[in-house]
């Protein structure tokens, strides 16, 4: 025993010098027993340790306390511990032993009651309740309370009986721990025995406590009334809801140390489930409505507990209210009771403090949904409760505004140490603005019942604040008003809360149909009055609002919403014009851009971007020049490692870039001089290019690649130059593919973008290595090229050449999509460029997809990427073919590697089943080449939209006329690759595909869809199925007699078999491809030869629709034994 002891001590004490190992042997139970009861008792932390040994042998015997041996172990322990409690917390011992040492002790005899009972310690709770020295009593308590005796009841046994149900609450019921099968199986018999013989006893004491020591020990009149709370939820209610039980209970609401444990009991007894009826008659006898008008709640801790007493009370009430199980007259005296307790509810919410008001929320939510409800059915509202929607509107309205006394930092403050320029939702903040939306709810839902109340309180309320500000102003500093509520100079508290009015007014009518304040009609919620009108209104308040002057405070509450309203109805703008240059204005101005709060300063800007984009183009030039001037102080890049966040975050500078780029915007208007645009984007490049070009020259490009802070400056300057650009409209589409300047731009702005790019490529090319600069790069030269269109063509070689070289998975992606969007927007003069980048990103990416199939991702992220990564690809090669570049594949450098190129994508990607997507994407790759190179190799028609039908449809005249009026865009894509789609090289790769299809393709479209896993119900599986099908029906078509003739070249007119619609292949006796399947492949695969024969006859007289239910037919009957 000494020895046990000694070994916990070394164990606990952290300058031991002693590498302690305490190991538990099969007796070591008994010897711990021992230690923690010995007397005079030992240190605390060993009889802690001893306590935690018994457990761990309780644990061990069982969830029910049968293992082998168990038995005698636990009875034991029982009689044991049972004759320490009742000898040594008998007297003084109990108040000096530690409190940690009770609350383990408790929770010991509680595990192992939990074991033993009912089979082998039916009398545990009988037993705990007699050491309390209260007397046993089962029935329950009589009217007067005369059948509980005081017996010798002793207040420090009491104490640990109420520790020992606690613990056994816990334990049993708690949800928040979570239990396993067996253990929740247990706890229901233990639960269905303890109602049988002990649920009675435990009221018993529990009343006897109340009555007898309620009034001298109040922690243990507090214990029983939480364990009432925590047991009502599972026994029979009429043990305490009782003459005798209640009697003390409503007593105890009035004593200040009980009434809030009293009133959290009466509310878990009002909340326990049970039927609506049952329910409405508790309530009854418990008179809870009338008892919560007398209390005093003035102490806000209790109110808070009498204001959740009475949500529930308002929940239970709303319930039987609309429960149609319930009679009517239960509905009806349920209403009568929730319209006499809605005054309550109202002074809760009322309350000043915002935990009060929030505890009747769910009430009050419950109560307004019925409300609109009864609305919408038609139902006319009592006077009690049209009298509860006035008196509760002006309440939430007031709520939606800041206490008087809440604390904004000071600028400085909000400066220091902020180095993304905003600063992080502190708590205050986070809980008033989900205080905010819950009262918004209840607003709008007040909205919906009565819309005149809500326009005659909500909008009169903005209005006013409006009026006031504008007649005397508006502080910044001070809360309240000057001369109280409404009178003198506005405060800065009402200030916010009009225009927090104005949004919710705005959004109310937006979230019906819509906001056309151009003029268009539609019905107001609810069919109440006109929505023209309701437009009116609310363009009435914004005109209020800009005119009073309020975003002339320089409170930090003010400014943000002001613009965020002008952004958010910038509809506002297309009848009123005349109103943007004063916004515009305001905006440019000291409570704007350049206000004193640096923590607002980003949101500003970023309304301001939003609100450039409002403005028409023409409209923009006036401004070009002021706009310019008052934020070229913001344009200064200072670069700072630390501000990086995740997700290529850059902390204050992406919020600079909505300057930079609303700065193009207003330079791009074409009716803007040309002169004064060049002298501002000389103004606003050349910081920048003379940024980028010292920082470049400053230190060596192998030390430039160590310096964080010169990259990121570098990183900077790029992408600010990109976001000047990206204000300048796209290259018009019908000049994208040009070789000619867009015409939108002029000389000299196009010289200045060109000189951006060849910067930008210069910086890439050497600095090819830094990630920062590889995205910026990227980020830039993609907006050139969005901007001026074929122009910048020949910077796209350079640039794919810097990015491939280093660039990671992440960054392919962007690269795949960018060179996607190039193909499709500038065929088909991309086609020489694209030609070129075409080996260089395809070996890129099958690098990448056969490191990780040698080595195997290293985690799920890394998964999912390389997921993307196949996906992208496929999904830029199908752009190469929908875009009719199709020929880039037969230029002299890549023909030689056709088969290489598609034979990952047939044998790999294709036949991953665990990703449909890319296998989807795999068919219709292969499907868009066979079109291509062996249906219509002649580049006739368009790739994108053909399909096997449409095809086999083309020698309509009509069909033929239109198609031969197209332009034909794969012959000019193939003539700019200088590729003679009939020369003899063409047509021998042709055929080398075609003899991949034959050996690859085709035994790939009948192994995917069988392999093991492959489910034929699945939707995405389900897509796969109808690629396949489509695939196979244009293959069949590619071996049409007509369309691959003897020397393997299409008829110049495409024409398609003479045959009944919707037969695909023609004579199948004369298809190359339906001979090959009928007597070749479907037989190698053991397809019976006339379920081959009327596969090819399916193949060829179906459409596409018909024939993938037939296919996936097929399939499952391949699939059987």
């Amino acid at each position: 025993m000494e020895q046990i002891e000694e070994a916990v001590r070394c164990a606990l004490d952290p300058e031991s010098p002693h590498d302690v190992k305490v190991q538990q042997s099969p007796d070591g139970w008994q010897v711990c027993l021992q230690l923690f009861t010995k007397v005079p008792e030992r240190r605390s932390e060993t009889r802690l340790f001893a306590l935690q040994v018994v457990e761990a042998m309780i644990a061990d015997a069982g969830v029910r306390g049968s293992a082998n041996g168990a038995a005698g172990k636990l009875e034991t322990t029982r009689k044991v511990l049972l004759e320490f409690v009742s000898t040594q917390y008998s007297g003084d011992r109990y108040r000096s032993e530690p409190g940690f040492i009770k609350n383990t002790l408790a929770h010991t005899i509680t595990v192992l009651g939990l074991a033993m009972y009912p089979a082998q310690w039916p009398t545990f709770v009988k037993d705990m309740i007699g050491l309390a020295g209260i007397p046993d009593a089962t029935g329950p308590v009589s009217e007067d309370g005369a059948s509980v005796g005081t017996g010798n009841l002793q207040p420090q046994l009491a104490d640990f009986l109420i520790k020992v149900l606690s613990s056994l609450d816990e334990e049993m019921v708690n949800r928040a721990v979570p239990r396993g099968a067996e253990e929740l199986a247990r706890n229901t018999e233990i639960k269905d025995a303890m109602r049988v013989a002990d649920v009675g006893r435990m009221a018993n004491a529990w009343y006897t406590v109340l009555s007898q020591l309620a009034g001298t020990h109040t922690e243990l009149a507090c214990g029983v009334l939480q364990l009432m709370g925590a047991y009502v939820s599972w026994i029979d209610i009429n043990l305490v809801v009782n003459q005798p039980f209640m009697r003390i209970l409503f007593e105890l609401l009035r004593v200040p140390a009980l009434r809030c444990a009293a009133c959290h009991c009466l509310t878990s007894i009002v909340g326990k489930g049970m039927r609506p009826m049952e329910k409405l008659c508790l309530l009854q006898f418990l008179g809870v409505v009338d008892a919560m008008a007398q209390l005093d709640a003035s102490d806000a801790e209790f109110a808070e507990e009498v204001g959740r007493l009475a949500n529930v009370t308002g929940i239970e009430l709303t319930s039987i209210w609309t429960d149609k199980a319930a009679t009517g007259e239960a509905q009806a005296a349920a209403c009568a009771m929730l319209e006499q307790l809605l005054p309550l509810l109202l002074s809760f919410l009322s309350h000043t403090q915002s935990e009060v008001s929030s505890a009747v929320f769910p009430a009050i939510n419950d109560v307004l949904g019925v409300l609109k409800k009864l609305q919408r059915e038609g139902v006319a509202l009592s006077t009690v409760q049209q009298q509860f929607l006035t008196q509760i509107l002006p309440v939430l309205v007031e709520k939606l505004q800041y206490r008087d006394d809440y604390a904004w930092p000071a600028p400085s403050d909000a400066a220091a140490g902020d180095t993304d320029g905003s600063l992080d939702e502190d708590d205050d903040e986070a809980m008033f603005s989900e205080l905010r939306h819950s009262l918004r709810v209840f607003i709008d839902a007040i909205g919906q019942i009565a819309p005149e109340l809500y326009d005659s309180v909500v909008l009169a309320t903005a209005q006013d604040i409006f009026r006031q500000c504008s007649q005397y102003g508006v502080s910044a500093e001070r809360a309240g008003d000057e001369g109280g509520r409404g009178r003198g100079q506005l405060g800065w508290v009402r200030a916010e809360l009009g225009i927090y009015l104005t949004q919710a007014f705005g959004e109310r009518l937006s979230s019906s149909k819509g906001l056309r304040f151009g003029g268009t009609r539609f019905a107001q919620p609810n069919g109440a009055g006109s929505g023209t009108l309701a437009i009116a209104t609310l363009k009435d308040l914004l005109t209020m609002m800009i005119q009073s002057g309020i975003v002339g405070s320089s409170h930090p509450a003010i400014a943000p919403m002001y613009f965020e309203n002008l952004v958010r109805f910038g509809g506002y703008f297309e009848v009123e014009r005349d109103a943007a240059a004063p916004v515009l204005q305001s905006f440019l101005g000291a409570t704007g851009v350049h206000h004193q709060y640096r923590s607002v300063r980003p949101r500003i800007w970023y309304f301001l971007h939003r609100f450039v984009k409002l403005l028409p183009a023409p409209a923009l030039a006036t401004y070009s020049s002021d706009f310019v001037s008052a934020v070229a102080g913001l344009l200064k890049i200072s670069a700072d490692p630390s501000s990086i966040g995740v997700g290529s975050s850059y902390g204050l500078f992406d919020s600079q870039l909505c300057l930079f780029e609303a700065c193009g915007m207003v330079l791009a208007p074409p009716n803007l001089e040309d002169s004064t645009r060049m002298a501002l984007l000389q103004y606003l490049f050349d910081p920048l290019f003379t940024g980028a070009q010292h920082t470049m020259n400053a230190q060596p490009p192998d030390q430039l690649l160590q310096d964080q802070r010169a990259l990121l400056q570098i990183h900077h300057y790029l992408t600010a130059i990109g976001s000047i650009v990206k204000g300048f409209p796209d290259v018009r589409a019908d000049k994208a593919a040009s070789a000619s300047a867009p015409e939108q731009l002029s000389a000299s702005t196009m010289q200045v973008f060109l000189k951006a790019a060849d910067m930008c490529v210069a910086i890439l090319e050497a600095l090819c290595t830094s990630h920062l600069v590889r995205e910026a790069a990227r980020f830039t030269l993609s907006r050139m090229l969005s901007v001026l269109g074929a122009e910048a063509l020949p910077y796209l070689p350079r640039l794919i050449d810097s990015l491939v070289s280093s660039c990671a998975v992440e960054e392919l992606l962007d690269l795949l999509g960018l060179l996607g969007l190039a193909v499709f927007k500038f065929k088909p003069y991309v086609a020489p460029t694209a030609s070129e980048l075409l080996l260089p990103v395809i070996s890129k990416v099958y690098g990448f997809l056969d490191q990780v199939a040698q080595t195997g991702a290293t985690g799920t992220d890394e998964a999912v990427l390389l997921q993307d990564l196949r996906k992208a690809y496929l999904t830029w090669i199908a752009a190469i073919f929908n875009s009719d570049l199709d020929n880039i594949f037969l230029a002299p450098q890549n023909a030689q590697h056709l088969v290489t190129i598609f034979q990952p994508i047939a044998t790999q990607l294709a036949a991953d089943r665990s990703n449909p997507q890319s296998q989807r994407l795999a068919f219709g790759v292969i499907t868009k080449a066979i079109q291509a190179w062996l249906v219509d190799p002649l580049g006739h028609h368009t790739l994108a939209m053909l399909t096997p039908a449409a095809l086999a449809a083309i020698n309509n005249s009509a069909s033929a006329s239109s198609e031969s009026s197209r332009p034909r865009l794969r012959q000019a894509a193939a003539q700019a690759l200088g590729v003679s789609l009939g020369s003899d090289s063409a047509r021998e790769t042709r055929e080398q595909f075609r003899q991949f299809v034959v050996s690859s393709v085709l035994p790939a479209c009948f192994a995917a869809p069988t392999q093991a896993g492959f489910d034929l119900a699945d939707a995405q599986s389900s897509l796969v199925v109808a690629e396949i099908a489509g695939l196979l029906q244009m293959m069949l078509l590619s071996g049409a007699p007509d369309v691959a003739g003897s020397n393997g070249s299409a008829a110049t007119t495409m024409s398609a078999p003479q045959m009944l619609s919707p037969p695909i292949g023609g004579d199948l006796n004369q298809n190359q491809c339906a001979s090959y399947l009928s007597t070749g492949l479907l037989p190698e695969l053991g397809c019976p030869a006339n379920m081959a024969t009327e596969f090819v006859q399916a193949l060829g007289s179906l459409d596409q629709k018909q024939f993938k239910k037939y296919f996936v037919a097929f399939l499952n009957n391949s699939a059987r034994p």
